[in-house]
């Protein structure tokens, strides 16, 4: 059956809740902003009735006084009892009712003002009261904004009364304050309403942020079950936590912590597994009693599963933060297809399954996409067949409709005979880091990332997954895209089996960590390669200066001064002579890369880094040795 769709109530019931969240902060704001507003008001009060004192009945400025200061009172009052204790989401409606009405009887308490101490005849008190409501009404609209019905109250009941004494004075003068009035309330209507809008998108973004980063932490933690090296990025993934909180009204903030953070933990993951693939090379290379072979390439598995995980969950951060790039480039769908059961065969052979792979008799021979994602799903989609299939086959299927001119939807269907999923199951499948239970996780393993980085991959490429399943009776996924027949170029040559080459130079290493020390120097000590070391940033622009060196090879994150500020340093002094610099580093995103090549590096090689790798890197540089 296909996937099920998350119902409506369950959508409609989120959204309700983070809107109560959003103006239960508001009205919060609200009150904390009153300890401005209110003493503010208050001394304007006493102010103004000592002016106006001498001009009209004391008793008259007295009594207004008094409601002014009342007013303001109540609003302080009426905060202390606010913030005195947390308040339920549910009493928000009776606190912002209760702040709109003191924020309206203190802007009636103003209004009044305006209504008794307008003096009809030519005054400077005139332009007093004018100055002052247009100042209060003015500062009012930035701390009252939470609650944009007691903002507009304050405003309205402060000049109403003023517009009022201006239409019964009926002079040239007093009509023009009039339409000024007017504008203004019209123009502080619009202004509240945009600020309202702004805080609330400010506030709803914090607390998506807040979620943001809640997921990220569980993340963290199913990473932690497979390292335990990553239990200290507990402690930093709360910190991240923290500062995302505190900036919740950066809308993108969310986003650069998440990607932050993956940075630092790709890096702190990829130097010991670099010193760790690495010393089972080297192992690898010594003489080994077969029980000692056995033992080394099963642990080889194991750093190359730890590994893919690794790179299933860079994957994952980089498709959400919309980094992905596919290519569009001409690929045989049937050699991508062929590449991918090979490549697990020998997993379901180890499991007595038939691994088949079925093409449609018309399939094109060629089609326009992106043949390492499109490689990505497959072995994908076909590892979680075998790995919840105990007997029986697995079948990949091919085949292509033509849509237009040209155009045809590409179509694979990985059938397999296992263990199959109910509804709830279905429901949740291709969400990230989501396993069928708890008990899957613990028996087949993995971070439950795969299929959700699979349906990201679908949908970049305008295409869309399905998945029919029933309990015991097996499962088939299947997704289509939208793609173009093409003409492949002539098939090029069977790459030849790697031979480690012998290579002359001089290579100045650069690197602190002691085991990542040791594997780089085994592998140019295999080719051949004189080589000196060096473990900080400010002794490799020394050294790379001091003598002639025919490549460096640069780590990115060093003591002193980091990698790229010595690539900069030593381009600088060079003064235009060429010296070849390598990245060898477990910053391993498309930025870091950009930022090693803007620094000034040639080439750019991510930890753990293989033999093959380096010595490929390496031969672009540096002549062979002679015979």
């Amino acid at each position: 059956m296909l996937k099920a769709v998350p119902p409506p109530s369950a959508l409609n019931e989120a959204r309700s809740q983070l809107d109560r969240q959003v103006e239960a902060e508001l009205v919060r704001t609200a009150f904390q902003d009153a300890i401005y507003g209110a003493p503010f008001g208050m001394v304007v009060a006493l102010l103004y009735a000592s002016a106006i004192r001498s001009a009209f009945p004391i008793s008259t400025v007295l009594l207004w006084l008094a409601v002014a200061l009342t007013c303001n009172a109540l609003r302080l009052v009426c905060r202390w009892a606010y913030l005195r204790q947390p308040v339920p989401p549910e009493a928000t409606g009776f606190w912002r009712n209760l702040f709109t009405a003191v924020s309206a009887a203190t802007g009636a308490s103003w209004g009044a003002a305006a209504w008794m101490f307008y003096p009809p005849h030519e005054s400077v008190y005139r332009v007093m009261i004018v100055l002052v409501i247009a100042g209060l009404t003015t500062g009012a609209s930035r701390l009252l904004a939470p609650v944009v019905l007691a903002n507009l109250s304050y405003v309205y009941l402060s000049i109403g009364p003023l517009l009022a004494r201006l239409l019964l004075n009926v002079d040239t003068r007093n009509e023009v304050l009039g339409v000024m009035c007017v504008l203004y309330l019209s123009y502080m209507s619009v202004a509240a309403r945009q600020q309202i809008a702004t805080l609330r998108r400010s506030v709803r973004l914090g607390y998506e942020n807040a979620a943001l980063a809640d997921s990220l932490g569980a993340a963290k933690e199913r990473a932690e079950q497979l390292n335990r090296d990553l239990s200290s990025e507990i402690t930093r993934r709360e910190g991240v936590e923290t500062e995302l909180r505190a900036a919740s009204e950066r809308a993108l903030a969310g986003s650069r912590a998440k990607s932050e953070f993956l940075a630092t933990m790709s890096h702190e993951i990829r130097t010991p597994m670099n010193g760790l693939i690495g010393m089972l090379r080297i192992v690898h290379d010594t003489p080994l009693s077969p029980a000692q072979r056995d033992y080394l390439e099963t642990a080889t598995a194991s750093a190359d599963s730890l590994l893919e995980i690794l790179n299933d969950i860079l994957d994952f951060s980089k498709i959400e933060a919309g980094h992905l790039v596919l290519e569009s480039i001409p690929l045989s769908p049937a050699a991508v297809a062929a590449s991918a059961v090979d490549l697990l065969r020998p997993r379901a052979t180890a499991k007595q399954l038939n691994l088949q792979l079925d093409l449609a008799p018309d399939l094109p021979a060629g089609l326009l996409g992106d043949p390492t994602r499109l490689r990505q799903v497959l072995i994908n989609l076909i590892g979680n067949a075998i790995k919840f299939t105990e007997s029986g086959a697995v079948r990949v299927s091919l085949r292509a409709t033509d849509t237009g001119p040209g155009a045809t939807a590409f179509t694979v269907a990985v059938t397999d005979s296992g263990i199959g999923m109910d509804d709830a199951t279905l429901d949740r499948l291709f969400r990230p880091f989501s396993q069928a239970d708890s008990s899957m996780s613990r028996r087949f393993g993995g971070t439950g990332l795969g299929l959700a980085i699979c349906r990201k991959l679908i949908e970049a490429m305008h295409g869309t997954i399905t998945v029919r399943s029933s309990p015991g009776q097996g499962s088939t996924f299947e997704f289509t895209f939208p793609t173009s027949r093409v003409e492949l170029p002539p098939a090029a040559s069977a790459p030849a089996a790697f031979a480690l080459p012998r290579l002359r130079g001089r290579v100045l290493v650069v690197e602190d960590d002691r085991t990542n020390q040791r594997v780089i120097l085994h592998f140019l000590q295999k080719m051949g390669l004189a080589h000196e070391l060096t473990c900080d940033g400010h002794a490799a622009v020394e050294t790379a200066l001091q003598d002639a060196w025919d490549v460096v090879l640069m780590d990115c994150q060093l003591p002193g001064i980091d990698g790229l500020e010595a690539t900069r340093r030593i381009r600088r002094r060079l003064a235009g002579r060429r010296l070849p610099i390598i990245a060898l580093t477990a910053n391993a995103s498309t930025q870091d890369r950009a930022n090693c090549l803007a620094a000034g590096m040639d080439d750019f090689l991510t930890k753990p880094v293989r033999l093959e790798q380096l010595a490929a890197a390496l031969q672009q540089w540096l002549p062979a040795e002679s015979r």
